[in-house]
């Protein structure tokens, strides 16, 4: 019988059509601090995340940042998502920022739209509620990551985690160590999001380099929480 009825529909002209896998989401990565240029990111600090998660079918969208305001980052931040997104079809995007480019991402996803087509945000190694030394730079140097500063205190005012997305943070043991480090650096974001603190992600600016690193980013972006989820007060 299976072959009268195969053999049926190839003489109705029935064709039989393979289902094709639905495509990986657009990636955005979005580099962290640099001090204007006088600490530049290595050229290749992408490279290896880039691979992993082309291997895994994502697109890849490496975003350069125009200075060290939070604010004029995240708009370059939403012009790429917008593009990935409508030169995918108008997929949802999921973006990883590492260290304050955490902070311009997540001001992309609140307050620039973000929120309506980003599936999953992504930190690693970012002071989602400041960093205390960082309050003696200037603002366009890094000081809008001081834990009073304007911009933090607009970025967590209310939700932190609005929308539909996938909030995930990853902390390694060297974003907590040393003096300099208060119990501020590694809370959680206020609402709902996975938590993954005291990962061995070697050295801050090698995180995005990091193999451990990787693996947590790619479970994260294919909704296996690293770490736990963790519901706080808003």
């Amino acid at each position: 019988m299976g072959a009268v009825a195969v053999g049926g529909a190839a003489v109705l002209g029935v064709p039989v059509v393979a289902e094709a896998a639905p495509a990986a989401n657009p990636v955005l990565l979005v580099h962290g601090w640099t001090a204007n240029g006088l600490l530049p990111v290595d050229a290749d600090w992408a490279d290896a995340l880039r691979d992993a998660l082309e291997a895994k079918g994502h697109p890849v969208y490496v975003v350069d940042l125009p200075g060290e305001r939070n604010v004029p980052n995240a708009e370059a931040i939403a012009a790429v998502a917008r593009q990935a997104s409508r030169e995918h079809g108008g997929r949802a995007i999921d973006v990883v920022g590492h260290s304050m480019g955490g902070l311009s991402a997540r001001y992309f996803v609140k307050y620039l739209g973000g929120q309506e087509f980003t599936e999953h945000y992504v930190s690693i190694g970012t002071g989602q509620y400041g960093y205390a030394p960082t309050c003696v730079l200037p603002l366009d140097g890094g000081g809008e990551m001081c834990p009073a500063s304007r911009f933090l205190t607009t970025l967590n005012e209310g939700d932190d985690t609005p929308g539909e997305v996938a909030y995930t943070t990853l902390r390694a043991i060297a974003d907590d160590a040393g003096p300099l480090h208060s119990p501020r650096d590694s809370r959680a974001l206020e609402g709902r999001s996975c938590v993954a603190n005291g990962i061995d992600g070697g050295p801050h600016a090698d995180e995005p380099k990091n193999p451990v690193v990787i693996a947590a980013i790619v479970d994260a972006l294919h909704d296996r929480c690293p770490g736990a989820w963790v519901d706080t007060p808003a």
